[in-house]
């Protein structure tokens, strides 16, 4: 037999599962060897356990497992269900398990009202307070720091449209087009490093019309083609100033972008300061400062950003299911920008020569 457990990064499969529990509570008896680079389990009994990601769902086509666990499946994408190994484990008379918290009335909410209406499947649902996984004063202590909605669905299993959404206001802020490049306008360019299977984005930020550009996001890591390719939007738009990620392999990057005289400025990640980056782009959304392309990969890594409730740290921190890359580029692309556009900031000058030519003709002839 051939069993899958699948979460929705290959980062997960390994740290959660893989490093933390798979060798740990699987009894070494009835083991005959680990794979640590497949992240499998061979048995004695000639079964073998896979624990994968899924944030390439096409990369399972092909897979015949007979028995398949969706660890955060609301977090997943639906098609590597309805499309990958759904048809697999119909042809194999296989099962399927499901375990995820709440995230609005997605395609996990779906498959929970198509379960509770087939005798052939099993549906258990547990608050917080019936599992006893987390003490009573613990429980209360993390409510304090949270919205009632979000509670709901971390804790009770409640599905609450929308209460763990971190960005919002994203489609009312959204416009079509590109940014016009100008002589005399002023651009900013965040930049977020590739690390390993990463990919490497830039975004242009107009200070002239607050509007964000298109993102260029690439996964060569090879180290000159990244500089080349920042350079050439700076050169682009404006000699832009340059505000990117310095942190572990970005700092040769900005050293040597430093050493051509190029205005970068240097933004180290650390749990601390991506929150900081976070919780500024928030309140740009929440409050129509800026504008964003309609580039439907944007959206979707806006859109799955999320609340989630730590259970080690015991804190609520925000995260995204699949890749981070084009949300903390266009994050570095606003950081720290003025508080109207240049534009406005020109108009009031206007302003105030027309103020002043209109009371010099009136009281200093």
């Amino acid at each position: 037999m051939v069993a899958y457990y699948i979460l929705p990064t290959y980062k997960q499969a390994k740290q959660v599962i893989w490093d933390s529990l798979a060798k740990e509570h699987i009894p070494a008896v009835i083991v005959d060897k680990y794979n640590d680079s497949e992240l499998a389990v061979y048995y004695k009994n000639g079964s073998i356990q896979r624990f994968v990601g899924c944030e390439d769902v096409d990369k399972h086509r092909g897979i015949s497992p007979q028995d398949v666990v969706f660890d955060e499946y609301s977090e997943m994408s639906e098609e590597i269900w309805t499309a990958i190994i759904q048809p697999v484990l119909r042809e194999n008379h296989g099962t399927a398990t499901f375990v995820f918290t709440p995230k609005g009335k997605n395609h996990s909410w779906k498959l929970l009202q198509q379960a509770k209406e087939n005798p052939q499947w099993f549906v258990s649902i547990k608050n917080v307070y019936e599992t006893n996984a987390i003490p009573i004063d613990e429980i209360e202590e993390a409510k304090k720091g949270m919205s009632e909605a979000l509670f709901k669905q971390e804790f009770m299993c409640e599905f609450q449209e929308g209460a763990g959404q971190v960005f919002r206001r994203i489609n009312e802020n959204l416009y079509s087009g590109h940014l016009a490049i100008e002589p005399g306008k002023t651009f900013h360019i965040g930049v977020d490093l590739a690390k390993y299977q990463d990919w490497t984005v830039l975004t242009p930020f107009d200070l002239n019309e607050f509007k964000v550009g298109l993102q260029d996001r690439f996964n060569q890591i090879d180290w000159n083609l990244q500089e080349a390719r920042i350079e050439a939007m700076h050169l682009r738009y404006n000699k832009a100033l340059i505000r990117l990620d310095s942190t572990g392999i970005g700092d040769p990057i900005y050293e040597n972008l430093q050493r051509k005289n190029l205005p970068v400025n240097p933004f180290v990640f650390t749990e601390k300061s991506k929150e900081m980056l976070l919780e500024n782009l928030i309140i740009l959304l929440e409050q129509d400062k800026i504008k964003l392309p309609a580039d439907q990969g944007l959206i979707d890594e806006l859109e799955g950003f999320h609340y989630k409730y730590n259970e080690l740290t015991r804190h609520v921190k925000m995260e995204s299911p699949l890749t981070d890359d084009r949300v903390m580029s266009l994050a570095l692309s606003v950081w720290d920008i003025p508080a109207y556009p240049v534009s406005y900031h020109q108009q009031e000058q206007k302003d105030l020569v027309k103020q002043f030519d209109s009371y010099r003709k009136k009281h200093l002839r």
